[in-house]
């Protein structure tokens, strides 16, 4: 009978290390996957945010380009396909992983699209960049002028990636199993984050 006994107990301690083995186990590779998933969510997003950046300065690329021959023309219609093509995958991202914070993408983005297509426009009516004075932001100093602040507008580009980055953060971490679709649209809606926007872009158009 102790034999009985002791082979029992010794049959609980073993069930019970492997049993803790394992799910230790598991629990590891759970933390693993949750961490490897929020860096592919924060890749994806910055991506998205790059893109996002590189279309509004596209203009900027257009006035500053040194000459009109057909090598210059074809590079630049070339980047601005790439361009097209990231944000065209971008928007697809960033809706495939969140309809709410897709719906906020694509609205900056045809806020974005109408500013670049005006700015386009008139970079490529303008003369090409021929002088090193012609590559000054804001043209060419005067003398003795004397230096003021700017009047606050920042660039379109920068005020959407502001406020499209402080969204991040509820699809990464902890915040995404807390902020569960209902209530990220709850929350997106009294944020008014893309009314933000618009606002801000009727000012600076003004």
């Amino acid at each position: 009978m102790p034999d009985l006994a002791a082979s029992s107990s010794w049959s609980v301690i073993v069930s019970i290390a492997f049993g803790s083995s394992v799910l230790g186990t598991l629990a590891g590779k759970m933390l693993d996957r949750s961490g490897a998933r929020t860096e592919t969510v924060r890749a994806g997003y910055a991506d998205a945010v790059k893109a996002m950046n590189a279309w509004g300065q596209y203009p900027e690329r257009i006035y500053r380009r040194v000459d009109d021959t057909k090598e210059t023309l074809a590079r630049l219609e070339s980047l601005g396909a790439e361009l097209k093509a990231a944000l065209a995958f971008a928007t697809g991202w960033v809706s495939g992983e969140s309809a709410e914070l897709g719906q906020v993408y694509n609205s900056f983005i045809e806020l974005l699209r109408a500013e670049v297509t005006v700015h386009a426009r008139q970079a490529w009516s303008s003369a090409p960049a021929s002088t090193s004075a012609a590559m000054n932001i804001g043209g060419p100093r005067q003398a003795n002028e004397i230096a003021i602040r700017a009047d606050g507008i920042v660039p379109a580009e920068w005020l959407i990636v502001q406020l499209f980055s402080t969204l991040i953060h509820y699809r990464v971490g902890w915040r995404r199993l807390v902020w569960v679709r209902p209530l990220l649209r709850r929350r997106l809606v009294r944020l008014r984050i893309v009314e933000q926007a618009e606002q801000a872009f009727s000012y600076r158009s003004a």
